[in-house]
């Protein structure tokens, strides 16, 4: 089972100098949970991550980036809108997930307003949002990552 999930940049990140992976740029809690999860051997295997930031747009976790200071903004998520839409199109196409799961507020939910395939996912059933407030969004993609662990435990192995 291919799954993806789409998170937002985190406004707590790693001041180390230089570039590094956006995973490990990122000290979020969503970040922390992906690693706890990786680090303790929970993370639900052939799951990729997609993140949107505020400087960036849409990137991969291993995309090097650096140390910044860029607020997402309503204004910054529709000029990014059209390039991550398009690019998250794209790359939807392309890997034919079985299941995505988001954690994006409402203000990087409208950099992904013109994306197409997310809609045509979200018709297909194959999308679970987190909602409501930050601490109940990352309840639930915690829960997320556990239940996908378990999905990855009861399939057989032939």
């Amino acid at each position: 089972m291919k799954r993806l999930m789409l998170i937002s940049c985190s406004g707590s990140k790693n001041p180390t100098s230089g570039m590094l992976p956006a995973i490990e740029r990122y000290i979020g809690g969503v970040y922390k949970s992906i690693k706890k999860a990786r680090r303790e051997g929970y993370w639900p295997a052939e799951t990729d991550i997609l993140i949107i930031s505020a400087k960036y747009g849409l990137i991969s976790e291993d995309t090097p980036i650096e140390m910044y200071e860029q607020k997402m903004t309503r204004d910054r998520a529709v000029e990014l809108q059209k390039e991550v839409s398009s690019n998250l199109d794209v790359l939807l196409q392309e890997r034919n997930y079985n299941q995505i799961f988001l954690n994006l507020g409402s203000i990087y939910m409208q950099s992904i307003a013109l994306s197409s395939e997310i809609d045509q996912a979200r018709r297909t059933g194959i999308v679970q949002e987190a909602a409501g407030e930050i601490g109940m969004r990352l309840r639930q993609t915690k829960q997320w990552i556990e239940e996908q662990h378990e999905v990855n435990r009861k399939i057989p192995i032939d």
